[in-house]
């Protein structure tokens, strides 16, 4: 398909909204604006709270499809795998064990106006992303015996301050306390190297896709 085509095509859903207006470049490829919609209204199926589509939330999903394909493209780049056969299936399942009948799940479906497979590639994205934020920065964390014991005493003051108790020991909490230490300089890396790609690459946000 050429870009002039892109530009120009109405992409229709199965629910009669006709979206023919792109929100977002990134070098050559395309968010629309029907993208951010979907993405907004499966992230309120899964929270169970109203849809959002005003115009902050629209900016919000865009970056959050924006980081995705920066994200997915140097996985692919990297030869990184990201997901499993049965990862899809996983996901729904645990989704379908929140309601209380296949029938009540459908029909939440519905009044999102969401499909399943919508809902699976979402999920699955959010996965994906993670994953990769795991393979490609959680290697290169390095934590001192210091840095645990620091963010052992920032834990331990808040359970206190929540009023938890009893306190554990930092021995008794170490594996616990390096494992969030990790993760918090994983998502520190990702952010920065967010911040380097999108410096790096030609982002154009359409205004009239988020008014």
């Amino acid at each position: 398909m050429t870009w002039a085509l892109l530009c120009t095509c109405a992409v229709a859903s199965a629910y009669g909204e006709v979206i023919d207006r792109i929100a977002v470049t990134l070098d050559r490829q395309v968010i629309t604006e029907s993208d951010l919609i979907l993405d907004l209204r499966v992230d309120a199926f899964i929270d169970r709270k109203p849809v959002d589509l005003s115009v902050a939330a629209r900016r919000q999903a865009a970056e959050r499809l924006v980081d995705q394909i920066l994200m997915f493209r140097e996985a692919a780049d990297s030869h990184l795998d990201l997901s499993m056969p049965e990862d899809g299936p996983m996901l729904i399942a645990q989704e379908k064990s929140q309601f209380p009948s296949d029938d009540e799940y459908r029909n939440t479906l519905a009044e999102y106006r969401i499909r399943e497979s919508e809902l699976q590639e979402h999920l699955l994205n959010g996965l994906r992303a993670l994953r990769f934020a795991n393979l490609r920065f959680s290697p290169e964390v390095q934590i001192s015996e210091g840095d645990l014991r620091e963010y052992y005493d920032k834990l331990a003051a808040s359970w206190r301050t929540a009023g938890r108790s009893p306190i554990p020991s930092f021995a008794d909490s170490r594996d616990q306390v390096e494992k969030l230490l990790t993760q918090e300089r994983t998502m520190e890396s990702l952010d920065a190297w967010l911040s380097t790609q999108r410096q790096s690459k030609q982002i154009q946000y359409r205004e009239a896709a988020f008014k």
